[in-house]
Formats: C-alpha cells, sequence, structure tokens
C-alpha cells in the first residue's frame, strides 16, 4: 500500500491593483521557477490574516492593503513530489486584497520576479491550472463588488 502524502497547510493573498484602465493582479515568479501569488506558511501564534499581511510585505514590499473580507475566499489543493520525492497534498488558502500601492519591492529570497496582470494576462503566465482557476474566480468577486458599489452609488 502507497504511503499517505504528507499535509502541507500555506496562506496566500491574491493582491489587485486598479489602474486607470484595468485591474491588475499581483502574479509574482518562486525562486522554484512557477509564476503564482504571495503565500507561506503560518508562523507561532498568527492568524491566518496576519499570515496573509507578513508574506505579502516579506515577498512583495506591501503594506497597505485593504482585504475584501477578513475570512478566506479562495482554496487552491495540488499534489507535488518534495525533494525527497514523498508525495505531498498542498492546500493553499487565499485571502483578496486591494493594494493600495503599484510599487513592488521583492525580497529576491523567495521571489525572483513579478508582474502587474489584466485576467487574461494572468491566466497566460500561472503556471498551474488550479492557480488559473483561482484568478477567474477572484476576478468575478472582485467585480460584482465593484457592481454593488457603483450601483449604491447610482442610487
Amino acid at each position: 500500500m502507497p504511503a499517505q502524502p504528507t499535509k502541507d497547510k500555506a496562506i496566500g493573498v491574491i493582491v489587485y491593483f486598479e489602474f486607470p484602465r484595468s485591474t491588475k493582479y499581483l502574479i509574482v515568479k518562486h525562486k522554484k521557477g512557477h509564476w503564482s501569488f504571495a503565500k507561506g506558511h503560518k508562523e507561532k501564534d498568527e492568524t491566518s490574516i496576519q499570515t496573509a499581511r507578513r508574506e505579502l510585505f516579506e515577498e512583495a514590499g506591501i503594506k497597505e492593503v485593504e482585504f475584501l473580507a477578513k475570512k478566506i475566499l479562495a482554496r487552491e489543493k495540488y499534489f507535488f513530489r518534495d525533494r525527497n520525492k514523498s508525495k505531498v497534498k498542498k492546500v493553499v488558502s487565499y485571502f483578496i486584497a486591494k493594494s493600495g500601492t503599484s510599487k513592488i519591492r521583492i525580497d529576491n529570497k523567495e521571489i525572483i520576479n513579478y508582474k502587474w496582470c489584466t485576467l487574461n494576462a494572468a491566466e497566460r503566465i500561472l503556471t498551474y491550472k488550479q492557480s488559473r482557476k483561482i484568478i477567474k474566480k477572484v476576478d468575478k468577486l472582485i467585480r460584482n463588488k465593484k457592481s454593488k458599489i457603483l450601483k449604491k452609488e447610482i442610487r
């Protein structure tokens, strides 16, 4: 009987910025070579939202964010093989946040590059299928939120 996969949990944040002509998402290139979102593991006594804030600051230098909600809004699950070729089941829980700045300062340790991308560009750049599915879901959530705000302003 094959060994059960090791479980790995991480917390991430999908960040967007309202540029003058479009909403763009922050996509980061991890040192392992894949394009994804800012994410990482909880530290002792940290809440999930604190982890999201810390990881975003460590990986992209962003401090100024407004969370869409104080709860997880998207989840990504996938399997991979670690350095020892052991199977790992990874679950990444994401918050969604609007950045107050488009200026990025990558850490050059875990993150080696970044791009602000429209939904279409993000779908082309993101390495994994699960990430592409999530960015579509997130885009829909953001558009719905903007639509509700606009309707309130019109009344």
